[in-house]
């Protein structure tokens, strides 16, 4: 029966100050609407990227049919962090400052160059995120006050991901033609001296530089086969990644949420009016 008492004399009492609630609640309404029409919108962009299997890259599929069919077109979670890894380190976030004068975009003066471009990097990394899903996937995320610089960094990044991740197959790719054609040139000057000695050796020793020159020649082929092999898997570097989804400008701005930020003020105004109204009147309320 007390409870029944006090719950009525509550409602008594919000009932007796409602224009002093609904007051509150309007005023909070425009000081909430203004303020959310005044701050600056920010825009959201994205990508969806799955990674490949670092397997592809192997130049043995290009040549052995049998063995091509045994390689997934996709990684497995430790290639994907492989690419998380990459796509986290200062060296990328600094590639994107640079090349989106992202100091000038963030405002910052009164310090030296590579101060300032350390204060975007470290403000960067709040606007672009980074998101491992459940399905294996990354996504990347940025919010920027530009639509356009939002879908322009995400995409950026994909591609500095799929340059760095590409490069290092392409170099040593690179490194081993290098070493290959060294030793192809090592292998025709020395069969060039053997020849140079066919005219003043007897017969054993021309024999046996016959032998060795029939030797140089097979492996100089065999030398020159592998270069070539190595040549076309440089120029058919397979994809370091997937891209599921690229990252295209936001219709609309999605910070703040305006309808959401006001919804969210108008009610919390309305419980702490009543709060407010329920203390002041506390010592009428037994």
């Amino acid at each position: 029966m007390q409870n029944s008492l006090n719950l009525v004399t509550l409602i008594a009492a919000l009932q007796k100050q409602w224009k002093i609630i609904i007051g509150f609640v309007i005023v909070s309404g425009i000081v909430t609407s203004v303020t959310v029409f005044l701050v600056p919108q920010y825009y959201r962009s994205s990508a969806t990227i799955v990674s490949a299997n670092p397997m592809l890259a192997d130049k043995a599929r290009l040549f052995n049919t049998q063995i091509q069919s045994l390689y997934s077109y996709f990684g497995n979670g430790d290639d994907l962090d492989r690419i998380y890894g990459i796509a986290d380190l200062d060296t990328t976030y600094k590639a994107l400052v640079d090349e989106f004068s992202l100091v000038s975009y963030y405002q910052l003066v009164d310090d030296s160059l590579p101060i300032l471009k350390r204060k975007a990097l470290l403000q960067l990394r709040k606007d672009l995120l980074l998101q491992k899903t459940e399905q294996g996937q990354l996504k990347i995320i940025a919010w920027t006050k530009d639509k356009q610089l939002s879908s322009k960094l995400v995409n950026r990044m994909v591609a500095i991901l799929q340059e760095t991740e590409s490069g290092i197959w392409q170099k040593n790719y690179s490194r081993s033609i290098t070493a290959i054609l060294s030793a192809i040139t090592s292998m025709q000057n020395e069969y060039t001296a053997l020849a140079d000695r066919l005219g003043t050796a007897n017969v054993v020793q021309h024999e046996l530089i016959v032998a060795q020159m029939q030797t140089l020649l097979e492996q100089i082929k065999q030398y020159k086969k592998t270069n070539d092999e190595f040549k076309l898997a440089l120029a058919n570097s397979p994809n370091a990644l997937y891209v599921m989804e690229s990252a295209t400008p936001a219709s609309k701005a999605e910070r703040p949420d305006k309808p959401a930020v006001i919804l969210i003020s108008l009610l919390i105004a309305f419980v702490f009016s009543c709060f407010l109204v329920l203390v002041n009147d506390r010592k009428n309320i037994a």
